[in-house]
């Protein structure tokens, strides 16, 4: 049985994770503009390792004419290559390219230290010590 407490817990994670995430989004600089279908392209890829343009398109809920248009953006940024599905060469995957994923590192990276930032500046040794132990717990959960 589900207690208030647990629906309680629940929102509160919840809450945060958006709330963090939003912010975390916004936080990385974004000098080649890319839009949240590039990002999400990206981010599948990073997940993914490669997929074909119809598996990106199912997974974004987007058209493959707008995946084309999405997709070669990407390969004129450098981000992402194709190549050829060797059972069938009338398929093409999409993969991320060196250029593509230290664009990923560097993002992270500056996500990361940003946060890192904010921690060292609004909390003491002993709350960081409780937060590394509330992540501990969290990450017992299944499915994560």
């Amino acid at each position: 049985m589900i207690s208030k407490l647990d629906k309680d817990v629940a929102h509160s994670i919840r809450d945060l994770v958006t709330r963090m995430h939003g912010r975390l989004k916004r936080q990385v600089s974004n000098p080649e503009q890319m839009s949240i279908a590039e990002l999400n392209v990206i981010s599948l890829l990073i997940n993914n390792g490669e997929l074909s343009p119809s598996e990106l398109c199912a997974q974004l809920n987007i058209s493959s004419q707008f995946m084309s248009q999405v997709l070669k953006r990407l390969e004129g940024l450098e981000y992402v290559s194709r190549k050829a599905s060797l059972q069938d060469k009338r398929k093409s995957f999409v993969l991320l390219t060196k250029k593509g994923k230290q664009k990923i590192k560097d993002t992270r990276q500056e996500r990361e230290e940003w946060l890192a930032n904010l921690i060292a500046k609004h909390y003491t040794d002993e709350d960081k010590e409780i937060i590394q132990k509330a992540i501990g717990l969290l990450l017992i959960l299944p499915d994560l």
